[in-house]
């Protein structure tokens, strides 16, 4: 086995130091280390795969201009991401605007932040798609108590997903989501490691999610957080939407019911007192992403097209 058919990760890395960093060109590498110009390209390679060199698209090139001003100025946001659909709609479109999401959070963050996360699928694809960009001194901290359901993506799966890819320190809620019974939820919550876990959700500057539309497929149901009744009688009291298992209004308000007092988790206000980085898709959503942003709970967002459009005649 000779040394080009198997270079060393200190090898790898001095090529991809002289190409990304010091700006020579490949003729030039291969000439100054006495390789082939096809053994760099090969070692640029192997720098992507054994996560050497890390990638990162710069979220401005996702943003849709016109479309992005104007959100902005109407919700009062910092920024937006507006994603082309391409004509995709469902997981593929979804997808999509995670993957924009996804080159834009380790933006979002600074080194010594605490980041809550929420989940369902839309954060999980995020989750998937962060690049490897360590960030110093950074805190994750899922929003919402543990699930157990080995198929689709829970709070604790996608917290520690994104703490992997940032390097940071996670730390799980180690309770329910839901408890049968408020007295159990309340015991639960008196217990002094839970009760210092949910005191500690108010350390969280940021925070990143999606949200649902409070139809009965909504995944509140899907993770047997919320039964089809329960989500029934939310929307008789007014509810359009769902963030982090909290129903809000249309106007983005609190709307509390029996589930409340059985979840454990952020609270509507710990939520709205983050800074909030919604990333949703769709035209399902259309009434609870309005809501969300006329409540507050909103000022970095990334769209699909079509949604944001919608968005601004809602």
């Amino acid at each position: 086995m000779t040394r080009i058919n198997h270079p060393s990760d200190r090898a790898v890395a001095e090529v991809a130091w002289l190409y990304f960093v010091k700006n020579m060109t490949q003729g030039e590498i291969a000439k100054t280390l006495g390789l082939s110009r096809p053994t760099i390209i090969s070692y640029l390679r192997l720098a992507k795969e054994r996560e050497i060199v890390c990638i990162k698209i710069a979220g401005e090139h996702f943003r849709i201009n016109s479309l992005a001003d104007s959100l902005k100025s109407r919700f009062g946001l910092e920024t937006v991401q507006v994603i082309p659909d391409n004509g995709l709609t469902g997981e593929p479109l979804a997808r999509q605007v995670c993957e924009a999401a996804a080159q834009a959070l380790p933006d979002f963050v600074a080194p010594g932040d605490e980041l809550g996360v929420s989940w369902g699928q839309t954060v999980w694809f995020v989750s998937e798609s962060v690049p490897r960009w360590p960030v110093g001194d950074l805190v994750i901290r899922q929003l919402i108590g543990s699930m157990a359901n080995p198929v689709l993506p829970t709070s604790e799966s996608c917290s520690t997903e994104i703490a992997r890819r940032l390097s940071a320190f996670c730390v799980n809620l180690n309770a329910p989501a839901v408890c049968s019974t408020a007295e159990l939820a309340a015991a639960l919550m008196a217990e002094p490691i839970i009760a210092e876990q949910l005191a500690n959700l108010d350390r969280c500057n940021k925070a990143i999610y999606s949200l649902s539309p409070c139809t009965p497929d909504t995944h509140v149901v899907q993770f047997k957080i919320a039964s089809v009744q329960d989500i029934a009688d939310y929307v008789a009291r007014g509810a359009v939407g769902i963030i982090a298992g909290r129903f809000i209004d249309a106007e983005g308000a609190p709307i509390l019911g029996e589930l409340d007092d059985r979840l454990i988790g952020a609270g509507h206000a710990t939520l709205r007192a983050m800074t909030g980085f919604l990333v949703v898709s769709g035209l399902a959503k259309l009434h609870a992403t309005a809501a969300a942003l006329r409540g507050g709970y909103v000022d970095h967002m990334v769209v699909d097209a079509v949604l944001a459009e919608a968005l601004l005649t809602a």
